[in-house]
C-alpha cells in the first residue's frame, strides 16, 4: 500500500494523469460537438466541416516541433531561476508566433480562392476563418508551452477542459443562430483564443519580471541549433502515424482506404492513451539535468508506464476484435478489419516506446537522432511504396521500421547512458520513486 502510495505521488504519474483527464474529457466535449453538428447540420454543411477540421489539423502540425523547442528552454531558465531569460525568451517566441500567425492569415487570403474551388466549398470565407483558427491555435500553444516547462499539469488539464466547453457552448450557440458549418469553425477560434488568455494568468508574474540589468541576452544561438534538428525530428515522427493513411488512400480504392482509416482511428487510441506520460516526462527530464540529478529512473518508469496499458489494449485487440470494431465503428462492413487489428495495435505499441525514447533524447540536447529518425521515416514510405498488395504488407512495413528504430535508440541509450546492470539499480527507485 505505501509502495502505491508512493507511486501515485510520483511528479511522473501524477502530472501523466493530470494530462490524461483533462485530454480525455476534453474529448468527450469534442466529440458532443461533433455528434451536435452531425445531427443538426446537412450532409452537404458537416461535409464541409470535416474536409476543413482536416486543414485546420495538418496546419497545425508544425506546432509540436515548436512546443518542444521552448518547452526545453524555458524548463533551463526556470530550474535556474533566471526569471529575466525567461521572459524574453516568452518574448522572442511570442514576436515568432506573432508572425507565423500574420502569414497564416495572409496565406489564407491568397488562398481563400484557390482552396474553396479545390475543396468545393461554396464560400471562400471558410478558408479565411480557419487561417485564423490556426493562428490563435499556435498562440495557444505558444502558453500551454511555457505551463509545460513550469510543471503546472493540473492547470493545463484545466484549461484543455474549459477550452472543451467554451468549444462546445460557442459551437451549439451558433448553430441555434444558423451559421451551419461556419459554427463549427468559429468554434475552434473562440476555444483557442480563450484558453490563450486563460493560461497568461499563471505566466504574468515572470513576465512582469524586472530585470536587474540593462540587457539580458538569451542564447539564441544555441536555440537556432537545437531547434531545426528537433523541428525535423518531431515533423518525421509524426509522419508515421499519418503517411501511412495518405498512401493506402493513394494505392488502394476509396472504400479499402476507408478502412485502413478505420484501422488506424482505432490503434491510434493506444498513442493517444500513452501520449501524457511522454508529454510529461519531456520537462521533468529537463529539469533533472538541469540540476545535476538522476534521470535513468524517470526513463524506465516512462516506459514501463507506457509498455503496460499498450500491451493490455493490444491483447484486447488480438482477443476481441469484433467487439471493439463494433464499439468503435458500430461493427459493418467495418468487421473486415478485425483480423488486422492486433497488429495494428502491436506497431503502435512499439511507436509509442520509439516516442518515449526520442522524447528522452531530445529532453537531454541530443539532437542527432534526426539522423536516424529521418531515414526510418523515409523508409517507411518507400516500402510502402514498393509493397502493399494488403494491410498485412503496410503494417508489418510500419511495425518493422518503427522496431528497427526502437533498437536503434536503445542501443544508443545502453551505450551513452547506462546498461543492464544500472536498469536493475534503478528499478529500485519503486522505493523512493522522487528520486
Amino acid at each position: 500500500m505505501n509502495l502505491f502510495k508512493r507511486l501515485l505521488g510520483h511528479e511522473l504519474i501524477s502530472g501523466s494523469f493530470y494530462i490524461f483527464v483533462g485530454s480525455f474529457l476534453s474529448n468527450i466535449l469534442a466529440f458532443l460537438l461533433n455528434l451536435f453538428l452531425a445531427r443538426s447540420l446537412s450532409y452537404a454543411d458537416y461535409a464541409i466541416f470535416a474536409s476543413l477540421l482536416s486543414v485546420i489539423t495538418l496546419a497545425a502540425i508544425p506546432a509540436g516541433s515548436i512546443n518542444t523547442i521552448i518547452i526545453k528552454f524555458a524548463t533551463n531558465y526556470f530550474v535556474k531561476k533566471e526569471n529575466d531569460k525567461l521572459k524574453n525568451l516568452y518574448i522572442a517566441f511570442f514576436k515568432i508566433t506573432f508572425g507565423i500567425c500574420i502569414f497564416i492569415i495572409s496565406l489564407s487570403f491568397l488562398s481563400a480562392i484557390p482552396l474553396t474551388n479545390y475543396l468545393h466549398l461554396d464560400n471562400l470565407w471558410y478558408i479565411v476563418i480557419s487561417g485564423f483558427a490556426i493562428s490563435t491555435f499556435y498562440l495557444n500553444m505558444l502558453n500551454t508551452a511555457f505551463l509545460q516547462s513550469l510543471l503546472r499539469f493540473k492547470f493545463i488539464s484545466f484549461i484543455s477542459i474549459t477550452g472543451g466547453l467554451l468549444k462546445l457552448i460557442f459551437g451549439v450557440f451558433l448553430v441555434v443562430l444558423g451559421f451551419k458549418a461556419f459554427a463549427g469553425i468559429w468554434s475552434i477560434f473562440f476555444m483557442t483564443l480563450g484558453m490563450f488568455f486563460i493560461a497568461y494568468f499563471p505566466l504574468k508574474n515572470i513576465l512582469k519580471t524586472k530585470s536587474k540589468k540593462r540587457e539580458i541576452n538569451i542564447d539564441a544561438k544555441n536555440i537556432l541549433t537545437y531547434a531545426v534538428p528537433t523541428f525535423i525530428t518531431v515533423l518525421f515522427m509524426t509522419s508515421f502515424t499519418s503517411m501511412d493513411v495518405i498512401l493506402v488512400k493513394h494505392f488502394f480504392d476509396p472504400h479499402m482506404a476507408g478502412f485502413y482509416a478505420g484501422l488506424s482511428l482505432i490503434g491510434k487510441v493506444i498513442f493517444y492513451f500513452t501520449a501524457p506520460i511522454p508529454m510529461v516526462m519531456f520537462p521533468l527530464l529537463v529539469k533533472r539535468h538541469a540540476m545535476g540529478r538522476n534521470f535513468n529512473n524517470l526513463f524506465y518508469l516512462a516506459l514501463i508506464l507506457v509498455i503496460l496499458p499498450s500491451l493490455a489494449i493490444t491483447i484486447i485487440y488480438f482477443t476481441f476484435p469484433q467487439f471493439v470494431i463494433n464499439l468503435f465503428l458500430g461493427g459493418r462492413e467495418y468487421l473486415f478489419i478485425s483480423k488486422y487489428l492486433g497488429l495494428f495495435g502491436l506497431y503502435l505499441t512499439v511507436f509509442s516506446m520509439v516516442n518515449v525514447c526520442v522524447s528522452f533524447f531530445l529532453s537531454l540536447n541530443k539532437t542527432s537522432i534526426s539522423y536516424i529518425v529521418v531515414p526510418m521515416a523515409i523508409l517507411q514510405i518507400v516500402l510502402i511504396n514498393f509493397f502493399h498488395s494488403n494491410f498485412s504488407q503496410v503494417i508489418l512495413i510500419s511495425l518493422f521500421v518503427s522496431g528497427l528504430l526502437l533498437a536503434m535508440l536503445l542501443f544508443i541509450f545502453f551505450k551513452n547512458f547506462g546498461n543492464f546492470k544500472t536498469i536493475k539499480e534503478n528499478i529500485l527507485f519503486l522505493n523512493n520513486p522522487n528520486t
